[in-house]
Parts: C-alpha cells; structure tokens; sequence
C-alpha cells in the first residue's frame, strides 16, 4: 500500500515554502487536490514571493497523481541584507532543505545553498558608502530584522578577480558564486569563489554541466545563454544537443541539481600492433583467453609437419591509428601501433620485404612466442630417458615416448614431448615442453624459453618464458614465468608459490593442513630472486651485527661494525628501491604500472586464508577464505565494485557467473 502523499514545508526562517511528497511530517499541511494548494496558499497569507508558474505545475501534478522527483519551491521570501561599512556582497544567498539521497542512496534533508547564476565580468563584492542594515520579509509579508554588524574582511577564491583599484570583486567565469564565512572573534572572514557552471576535465575531452534551481527573481537559464557560455569557454567541438534540451528541460519550481556531460571530444582510435598471421592450422594454443573471456585448456597440438619452402606465417605490420579531437578542436594524438621483432632459427627464414616466414627445410614447426618461429626436425625416442639412452642432447624436436629417470637430463632446441614423468630429471628446451604425466622429486626442474604445458607437479621447479598451464594439480612446488600462468578451474595448488609477470588464473588454493601458497601476479621471476637475495643477505648480515655487538660490548666503537653497519644499511635501501615490476629489459622511464594495473588473480574456486597475495609492489596477506574472486590492483581511474578493500592498493571483486 502506497501511503505517500503531497504535503507542504514551511522553512522555520519562514524564508520559503516547498512542496513534497512522501510520507508526512509531524503536523505538515497536507494537500490532495491543485487547488486545495492554492486555496492553501491563500488562507495562510502566503502574499510575498509566489512563484505562479510553480504553483500551477505543482497543482497539475497533484491532480494527475504524479509522484514528485524532487522538491518544488512554491515561494521564496526575500532574505535581510547585513549592515556593511564599505564593502559588501552583491547578493544574499538562500538556504533550502531539499530531499536528497545520501552516499548510501538513502533519502535525506540536505541544505541547498542558491546563488544567482553570474557571467564574467559581474560584480560580486563592491565598496559602497556605509549602509544601514535592510529588513526583510518573510513568504507572509512580514518584515524580517537584519542582524547586526559585523567586521568583514573579503579574499577572493578560485575564478574571482580582486580589482583593488575599484574596491571590487569580480567574476571570472561564469557559475555560481559561493561566500564561505570564517569567524575571527567579533569579525568575519568571507572567500569569495565561483563554482563554474561549467567544468572540463583534465584531459579536455569531456565537459560537465553543473545546474542549480533559478535563484528567486532571476530568469532561468536558457539555451541562447548556455550556448554563449559554451563558446566563452571555447568548447567548440563534441556537443551533445540532446543532453543540453534534457538538463534545460526542467519544471518550474523543482529543487534539483543536475550534472550532465554535455559535450565530449573523440578519442584517438589506438593502432593495431603487428602481428603473425599463420598460413596453416596450428592448432589449440593451451591456456589462451577466447573471446568471452574463458580459458581453452584443449591439449596442445604437438610437432606441426612443414615441407621446405612453405609458408608458415606472414607479417601483418601495424597500423598507425586515427587521431582524435578535444572539446576545443585541438588534434589528439594517436598511439601507432607497435612492430614485432620476428625471430627465426636458420631452419626457418623470415623475408623482411614480403613479411613472409618460411620453412628452410622439412620439419616440424615449434613456436616459442607469438613473435618466434622454429623449424626442427623430429627424433624419437621409444624407450625411458635412462642409462640405456643416457642423457640426451639435441638440436631437434624431441619426442619421448616414456619417462625421463632421476638425475638424467635433456638438453633441445626444438620441443619437448614426453609421454611419461619427469622423475627427479632435469629438462631444458629453447621452445615449448609438453608433458603427458607429470613431474615428481624435489631435485625435478625444467627450464624453457617456450611455453611448459603439464598436468600434474609434486616438488622440483618450472621456470619458463612463456606461460605454465597446469591441469590438474601443484603441489610443494615453485612455477615461475616472465608472462602468465593458467590453471584449470578443478586444479588445486598446495604448499607452491606461483611468480608470474602477468596474470594468474587458479583453481582451488590452499588447505587447512598445508603452508601457505604465495600467488604474485606482475611480478617477474628475475626481480622476484633479487628480492629473495636481499632478503637473506640483510637476515644475516643483521645476525653478524647482533653477534659482534654482543662481542665487544654495546658502547665499544669497532671499525668492523662500522663497515657491517654501512653495508647492512645499503643492503636495506636497495631492498627499498628495488622494483618488481619493472625488468632490466623495461626502460629506465617506465616503472611498470600500467602494466600492473592490467594483470589479474583470478580464483575459480576457493582460496584459503592465509595466502600471500602480491600484484606488482603491493602485498596482502588473504585474512579470511574466499571463492570465485578477482584480484586487482586499486585503478582509481577504474569503475570497480569491490566487495572487499584490505589495503589501499589490492582490491577484490567477485567474478560473475
């Protein structure tokens, strides 16, 4: 049951009457009819400051049952003015209590100060001849006393000019001026400022309207008028006409704020970087982002065959872009798009004319990266990597049809398949390794260049260029790469720490009955080892300064302190300066944060508390479980709706079904 209804608020300066609508307050007239208003209005001697046409817009509605967006101010009396010795303000603001929804989107009463809407040029302040104090009235007619004296000294604000010579303030743009008074014992400090009607933004691609109610006795803003304000601030390009009807287009008598963009520039369209358009099928590439955002965990197409001379890819270079416009017609510049540097081994030949990479002889196609293509030819091996094969050493594509025994190692330059485990072994590959099993033993590591595509690691390491997709699971292990790491979404990853320069999709992570897992997202392997470095050097360089202090007594000067002292602290400010982000290979200018601010730890399952979670520089310490959640740096650029904010750099948003 619907019990709003239209009721009447008079201010207790007696300076103003609104009409509302809702739920009544106290012994507020309540109205039900246009012109039970106006026959109020009468009867209460309302006869100094009528607004007619906001009556008659008011009555309409009231007839029609319409519910009121915001309040109407039906009158408005005239507010006394101060005495003033020889300077004074050219007008008298007027305070209203309006209904307004607060942060939480709650309705509340909330002061609306009104000012006349002034243009450059206009007075604000001016010196005048002493002046007694004027009364005022009130919305019956009756004569309101002026308050006393009071010693003012004006300062002028943001877009006010001090014109000493004249003893006058004037206004610098056009908005509504703002007097902020500040007691000094029995005188008052009074900034004069301008709030600009209208507002660029930084990059002068958007402008905002900022529109009050009409200051009573002042015309209402009109299009003639904001259209010569648009051309005063120079805003000549990217109007929006639609917008400027809608904002003008408002009742008499309603007591709403509007804010709108009313014009925006057009942004430069960003270049295409270049790329490798493959001339042939080369298969699912495991743990790519497809386009509605999940993740292919097909299993990867191994061993390509090519013939000689056959073209593998070709080049599509980049594009440069179109440039944009702000709001005042200056061009915007685009961002071309970016080259590739194509790298080929002497088994592939990459023709720089026709952008074109070709097979030098029969093989089979490895791809290391995006941007690398490798061309090698295929061995076999049927049996276990063990002392009957030895270790193995090759310039080609491996295939291994069995598992590679403890302490063996392989050595390739082309891909490495291996059906079976990696036990306690050590593999390398300057391309992609595959395996089919998993990997077991602490001493177990492979190292690539490429990609490392694995179901299952208990122990040992994977250290990789390219990006580590695990599908099943991770236990007590360590991964790390310079770009990304997926895991399927049933994955579980234990007692590991996961140091990717990108981003990092898991399953589930963490148990009750295991250590901590470390996840760090934009954070790239080589400075992740420095900073483990510093951290055990200045451990023990801090354990030698406690023994040799306990050694020689705490007031003894030593040389040999001294010195541990100054080494310890350099130690600890390298630590400080040191950059997680940013690798050797990032220029000296770049410290890495719009990259930072792109990379994500995106949790599919549960993850338990207790979980380091680091995303660039920035760590936090997971205080309580959570399930299906995103890990982000704060962008306050960004429009994020997070559920949880631990720290003022990570933030967590939940994923959407």
């Amino acid at each position: 049951m619907n019990d709003n209804t239209y009721f009447i608020r008079i201010a207790p300066d007696l300076l103003t009457v609104t009409l509302h609508y809702g739920q009544p307050e106290g012994d507020a007239p309540v109205i039900a009819s246009g012109e039970e208003l106006k026959q109020w209005c009468t009867d209460k001697g309302i006869n100094h400051g009528l607004d007619p046409d906001a009556i008659a817009v008011a009555a309409l509605r009231i007839d029609r049952g319409e519910a009121l967006p915001t309040s109407m101010l039906l009158a408005a009396g005239t507010p006394p003015v101060t005495a003033s010795k020889n300077i004074r303000p050219s007008f008298t603001p007027l305070t209203l209590i309006i209904d307004a929804a607060d942060e939480k989107g709650e309705i509340r009463q909330m002061p609306l100060i009104l000012a006349p809407l002034v243009r450059p040029g206009d007075i604000l302040v001016e010196s005048t001849s002493p002046k007694a104090p004027q009364p005022g009235i009130d919305v019956f007619g009756r004569e309101i006393t002026a308050p006393p004296l009071v010693e003012q000294t004006f300062i002028a604000g943001d877009f006010v000019e001090d014109n000493q010579h004249q003893q006058r303030f004037l206004a610098q743009a056009s908005g509504y001026p703002r007097l902020i008074k500040q007691r000094k014992g029995a005188a008052a400090q009074v900034t004069v400022s301008m709030d600009k009607l209208i507002q660029v933004s930084a990059d002068q691609m958007q402008a905002m309207l900022y529109l009050t109610p009409p200051f009573p006795g002042y015309p209402r803003l009109d299009l003639k008028t904001l259209e010569d304000i648009l051309d005063e601030e120079g805003i000549k390009f990217g109007r929006l006409p639609n917008v400027i009807h809608q904002c003008l287009d408002t009742p008499p008598g309603m007591l709403s704020v509007r804010s709108a963009v009313i014009a925006l520039g057009t942004l430069p369209v960003k270049g295409k970087d270049a790329w490798l358009r493959f001339t042939m099928e080369v298969g699912p590439l495991p743990g790519k982002v497809m386009g509605n955002g999940e993740i292919d965990f097909r299993e990867r197409n191994m061993f390509v065959g090519v013939d000689k001379n056959q073209v593998i890819a070709i080049r599509v270079p980049p594009t440069v872009g179109m440039p944009g416009r702000d709001l005042f017609g200056n061009t915007v510049a685009q961002t071309p798009g970016r080259d590739i540097t194509i790298k080929v081994t002497d088994d592939a030949v990459f023709d720089p004319a026709t952008g074109e990479i070709r097979a030098g002889r029969a093989g089979v196609l490895s791809m290391v990266s995006e941007h690398s293509v490798k061309v090698c030819s295929r061995q076999v091996i049927a049996t276990d990597v063990d002392f009957t094969t030895g270790n193995l050493i090759s310039r080609n594509a491996l295939e291994i049809k069995g598992s590679v025994k403890p302490k063996f190692k392989v050595n390739a330059l082309g891909d490495i398949l291996i059906h079976g485990n990696v036990e306690k072994s050590q593999i390398r590959s300057d391309s992609n390794v595959v395996v089919r099993s998993g990997m077991l033993g602490e001493q177990a590591a492979i190292r690539a260049r490429g990609e490392v595509d694995i179901p299952f690691i208990e122990h040992g390491s994977i250290i990789a260029d390219g990006s580590i997709t695990v599908r099943k699971n991770a236990y007590y292990c360590r991964l790390h790469t310079n770009t990304d790491i997926y895991c399927d979404p049933s994955s579980r990853i234990i007692a590991s720490q996961l140091v990717s320069g990108g981003s990092i999709t898991a399953g589930n992570v963490g148990s009750n009955n295991a250590d901590p897992s470390l996840l760090a997202a934009a954070v790239f392997p080589q400075q992740w080892q420095q900073y483990l470095e510093l951290q055990r050097i200045i451990a023990h360089q801090e354990y030698q300064e406690k023994r040799l202090r306990m050694k020689i007594g705490p007031r003894v000067d030593s040389e040999q302190l001294a010195y541990l002292a100054d080494e310890l602290q350099e130690n600890k400010r390298q630590l400080a300066r040191l950059n997680l982000i940013r690798p050797e290979t990032m220029p000296a200018t770049d410290t890495g944060l719009a990259h930072a601010l792109t990379c994500r730890i995106t949790i599919k399952g549960m993850v338990f508390a207790g979980t380091e979670i680091r995303i660039g520089n920035s760590r936090m310490i997971l205080p309580v479980a959570k399930t299906n959640i995103c890990f982000c740096l704060h962008n306050p650029a960004a429009n994020e709706d997070t559920v949880l904010s631990t720290n003022n750099d990570i933030i967590l948003i939940p994923l959407k079904n």
